[in-house]
This record gives C-alpha cells, sequence and structure tokens, in this order.
C-alpha cells in the first residue's frame, strides 16, 4: 500500500488514487482520437472508420472467420498469414458485439476502456514498488506518448497491458498470477516477456516465490505451445507459427535495424529513436526493481525478433511499460512535464505518418 493510504477502507484508498490515473487515460485518450480524425480528414481516400485500419482490419477478419491455413495473397510476392496475430483479442472482440453491435466499433469502443483500466493498474503497480509521484509521471508518459495513439485503435496493446499490470499486482496469489501470465502469452508475443521475468525470478527466488515463479513459467509457456500446437495442425506443420510474423516482412527484426544505416529514413529513426529511449528507462528500472526491468527489456527485445518491423518497434515498447518509471525518475517531476509536452506533440507526426496518404507507415 502506498504512503498515504494506510489505516484507510480500500474503498476510501481507491477514492483518493483512481482518479489521478483516470483523468491521465481519459485525457490521453480523447487527444489521440481527435489527432487520428484530424490525420483521416487530410487522408485521400478518408477511411470510414480509422480506429479500425491497419492491423485491426486483420485482428476483425479473425473475429469474423477465424483463422486459415493458407495466407493472404496481396500481390504476387506478399504473401500474409493471418495466424501472426494471437487468439485472446479476436476473441474478446467477438464477445464485445454481443452478437449485436458492429465489431469495428465495439472493439474501438472496448480498446479504449482497456487502456483505461490498464492505466490505472499500471499506475498502482509503479506507485506500490516505487511512489505514487513516479507512477503519476511514469503513466502520463506512457499515455501521451508518440505511439500512444494506437491505444485508441482496435488493436491488442491494450488487453495486453491490462492483462501485464494485473500480473504485476497479483504478487501474493500465484495461482491468479500464472493464469493471468498464460492470458498474456495468449495475446500477445509481448507475454514472453512476463515469462522471462518469471524464470529470471525461478533461478534467483527462494522457497514460495521460486515455486510462484516456477508455476507462471509453466502455465505461460503451457499458453504459448497451445498456441503452437493449433498452427501447427492448422497448417500440417509443426513449424508452422515461425511462418506468421516473418512473412510480413522481406526484412524483418536486426535485418531491417541495420538496413536503416544505409537508408536514412527519418520516421524509422523516429521510431528507433523513441524506442532507444524508452529502452533507457527500461535499464534505469532494473537496477530498482529486477522482475519490472526484466519484464521491460525482455518486452523491448521481442522487436528484434524476426518479423518485427521496425515502424512496429515503438508499440512494443509501449508493453514496457515499467521503463516509463525509469526516465520519470531520471527526469524529476518538471523534466517529465515538459517531456510529456514533447510526447503529445510529436504524436501528431507518428498518427500522420500512419493515415496521411500518399506515404504511409503503418504502426
Amino acid at each position: 500500500m502506498t504512503p498515504g493510504m494506510r489505516g484507510q477502507t480500500p474503498v476510501r484508498a481507491m477514492r483518493s488514487w483512481v482518479p489521478i490515473p483516470l483523468t491521465i487515460a481519459l485525457v490521453s485518450r480523447a487527444y489521440s482520437a481527435v489527432l487520428v480524425e484530424l490525420a483521416n480528414l487530410l487522408s485521400h481516400p478518408h477511411r470510414l472508420n480509422p480506429f479500425a485500419a491497419w492491423d485491426a482490419g486483420w485482428y476483425l477478419q479473425v473475429a469474423k472467420s477465424g483463422y486459415h491455413a493458407t495466407p493472404v495473397t496481396l500481390s504476387a510476392t506478399n504473401v500474409h498469414y493471418d495466424f501472426a496475430f494471437f487468439p485472446l483479442w479476436p476473441i474478446a472482440i467477438r464477445l464485445s458485439t454481443l452478437g449485436v453491435f458492429p465489431a469495428a466499433a465495439s472493439a474501438a469502443l472496448l480498446a479504449n476502456l482497456l487502456f483505461i483500466a490498464a492505466a490505472v493498474l499500471a499506475w498502482k503497480v509503479l506507485a506500490d514498488r516505487f511512489s505514487p509521484a513516479l507512477a503519476t509521471g511514469a503513466v502520463a508518459l506512457l499515455a501521451f506518448s508518440p505511439p500512444a495513439y494506437v491505444f485508441s485503435l482496435a488493436y491488442s496493446e491494450p488487453l495486453f497491458l491490462l492483462l501485464a499490470a494485473g500480473y504485476f499486482l497479483a504478487r501474493r496469489h500465484p495461482v491468479r498470477r500464472g493464469l493471468l501470465a498464460a492470458l498474456a502469452m495468449a495475446a500477445r508475443i509481448a507475454g514472453a516477456a512476463v515469462v522471462a521475468s518469471a524464470a529470471v525470478d525461478a533461478l534467483l527466488a527462494r522457497g514460495r516465490e521460486r515455486r510462484a515463479a516456477l508455476l507462471t513459467v509453466v502455465l505461460g509457456a503451457a499458453a504459448f505451445a497451445a498456441w503452437w500446437g493449433f498452427i501447427a495442425v492448422l497448417v500440417h506443420d509443426p513449424l508452422g507459427f515461425l511462418h506468421g510474423s516473418p512473412s510480413w516482412g522481406r526484412s524483418s527484426g536486426l535485418v531491417q535495424l541495420l538496413d536503416l544505416v544505409r537508408h536514412h529514413d527519418p520516421r524509422r529513426l523516429a521510431a528507433v529513436g523513441f524506442t532507444l529511449v524508452v529502452s533507457a528507462g527500461g535499464l534505469v528500472i532494473l537496477r530498482r526493481d529486477r522482475e519490472l526491468g526484466v519484464y521491460a527489456l525482455a518486452a523491448l527485445a521481442l522487436g528484434l525478433l524476426p518479423g518485427g518491423l521496425i515502424s512496429s518497434m515503438p508499440r512494443y515498447a509501449l508493453m514496457a511499460f515499467p521503463a516509463f518509471a525509469g526516465l520519470a525518475e531520471r527526469l524529476g517531476r518538471r523534466g517529465v512535464l515538459l517531456l510529456t509536452l514533447a510526447f503529445a506533440l510529436a504524436q501528431w507526426f507518428f498518427v500522420t505518418w500512419a493515415f496521411v496518404y500518399p506515404r504511409v507507415q503503418p504502426p
């Protein structure tokens, strides 16, 4: 329990801190929504629903008709497998329609609501481990960061962030923790970062903490194995999973990063620059809290795997939410305010790069 909350009833304690991250989350979602709508107006042709753009369309298609063994052919040399997208978010989209509402609208609304809940839980995690002031700065940096507009799209990031924050809050409940890790693994590949942090704890901790960490590793690994097995059966290939994300780019991961040395694309440089800034925060937080630090750095490292695109690296960085606490600690209150404003201004450029034709860069 954070300082100033001791001696209060749970309800009164919540009333004292929930409005802080709640306000940040609500204002940031309104801000991102306005930017997306403005960018869509500048784009020709306009999208009917810009919040269901890019990967959101694939999630919506999976929610509607499931996964397919054969790739979707976009051109003679461009094929994509829809099982590159993990299953939990399409399931949530399907449920959100209640069999009545349009999936695109309900999915975008659900994503915004999930982010608001995730911001509240993330604040609690960081306030409990560090301080309320640091948590407030971290959530503000996260919510207004340049790629944070994706939290308003029908993407899986808000769902994953909610599960990850819930996982770190459930320190005293090993079974709940393990189940949340399994769900996180079913939501995004970033679930591997949760499992990685638990694996480190399983090696270094003792007694009950080690047993709890091992349970997380087992359940998280089981969820991933189940997804791997499903794809293997679907495509009749035991290595089918490896064809998923890599099918989305001729060069990806470290290969694409090395390519950036030869082609100085300012948009890609901005994506890498933001990721490096967040990585610095991850290194800071590793010194303060091993579990959160390992998770943050592992989440960032996943963007370098085959299938990871430079334009998507900032989204991977958003999953490393404890790293924003590292930035807040180094910057201090005034520095956090200035960087939050700079982030909010830079978000406009990230949004226009994603939506304003003719040269777009999907998030």
